[in-house]
C-alpha cells in the first residue's frame, strides 16, 4: 500500500520542476527552434537580483548571468507562449519578491516564435523596508544593443515588445518606415 502512496507523491514532486534557462554570449549563434522565440531583458536595479521565474504552459527560473561585463542584458531562446513574471529572486535563490499577488501590476508576457522578444527593462528599488519592483519599456536602448550585439538577430526574426499591454509605439513606427521603403 506504501508504493501507491508514494507515486502520487513522487509525480506531484516532478511537477513543480522548474527548468532553468541559461545566458547565450556573443560568440554563440542563437538559432531558436521553430516554437521558440528570443528573450531579451534588461536588469536596472539597486537591488543584487538572482533570478525571475516564468510561470505559464511550463516554469522557467532565468539566472540574472549578464552578456558581458558592460551590459545588462540577458538574452536567451524560450518557448513561444504567454507567461507570468512570478517571482524575483533577490541576493540567492532562497529570498524571493512574489509579483502574482499584487492584483493592479500587470506580469504578463507574451513571447512569440520566431521574433526577439523584448520583455522590458527590469527593475527593483528598495523603498523603506520593502521593495518597488518594475518593468520599464526602453525599447531604444535594446535595439541599440542588440544592434551592437546581435544585428543578425534583429535581421533574421525582427524585434516584438513583448510585455503585455498596449503596443509600443516606437517599434510601430520602425515598422511603418520599412512599409515605405
Amino acid at each position: 500500500m506504501k508504493k501507491y502512496a508514494v507515486l502520487p507523491l513522487f509525480i506531484l514532486l516532478l511537477s513543480g520542476c522548474v527548468s532553468k534557462l541559461s545566458n547565450f554570449t556573443n560568440d554563440q549563434k542563437l538559432t531558436p527552434e521553430s516554437n521558440m522565440g528570443v528573450v531579451v531583458i534588461a536588469y536596472d536595479s539597486d537591488t543584487a537580483i538572482h533570478s525571475l521565474v516564468f510561470s505559464g504552459p511550463s516554469t522557467f527560473e532565468l539566472e540574472h548571468n549578464l552578456y558581458d561585463n558592460k551590459h545588462n542584458y540577458v538574452v536567451t531562446s524560450f518557448p513561444a507562449g504567454t507567461y507570468d513574471i512570478t517571482k524575483a529572486k533577490i541576493y540567492s535563490k532562497y529570498y524571493y519578491i512574489n509579483l502574482g499577488s499584487d492584483e493592479d501590476a500587470n506580469w504578463k508576457i507574451n513571447i512569440k516564435p520566431n521574433k526577439v522578444n523584448y520583455i522590458g527593462h527590469f527593475n527593483i528599488d528598495k523603498v523603506g523596508s520593502g521593495y518597488k519592483v518594475q518593468i520599464k519599456n526602453s525599447t531604444t536602448l535594446a535595439l541599440e544593443f542588440l544592434q551592437e550585439n546581435y544585428q543578425d538577430l534583429i535581421t533574421r526574426y525582427g524585434l516584438v515588445y513583448s510585455k503585455d499591454g498596449p503596443d509600443d509605439e516606437f517599434l510601430t513606427y520602425l515598422d511603418s518606415l520599412k512599409g515605405e521603403e
